[in-house]
């Protein structure tokens, strides 16, 4: 028998590889969506309560969190003024908890 000529096996309980390893990956705190929800609970965390309920931490990757900001002045004070220190506080935030993720760069957006 060839390959073509094979019966078509099909196991109504086969459970696709790709999602035993992302249950894995997420069990053991080793997928993308753990690092995004510890960096988006950081970053609320870490700014002050006004800057908090102003903007919002949408995406994280490669060491880049991206915030949108509500007002073009609020985005002008991160970007020129507060950039560097929330960045350390971020950091700082994550080690205490242990965490491996380092964010390298925030970027802010207007929503």
């Amino acid at each position: 028998m060839t390959a073509k000529s094979r019966p078509h096996r099909h196991n109504s309980q086969a459970i696709r590889v790709g999602d035993v390893l992302s249950r894995l990956l997420q069990k053991r705190g080793w997928s993308r969506g753990g690092e995004h929800r510890e960096v988006f609970t950081a970053w609320s965390e870490v700014v002050p309560k006004t800057i908090g309920q102003r903007t919002r931490a949408v995406s994280f990757r490669n060491g880049r969190l991206i915030v949108v900001v509500e007002s073009a002045p609020l985005m002008q004070e991160l970007q020129c003024f507060r950039q560097t220190e929330f960045l350390s506080l971020l950091n700082n935030y994550l080690v205490a908890r242990g965490q491996q993720v380092i964010v390298r760069q925030l970027e802010f957006k207007r929503s």
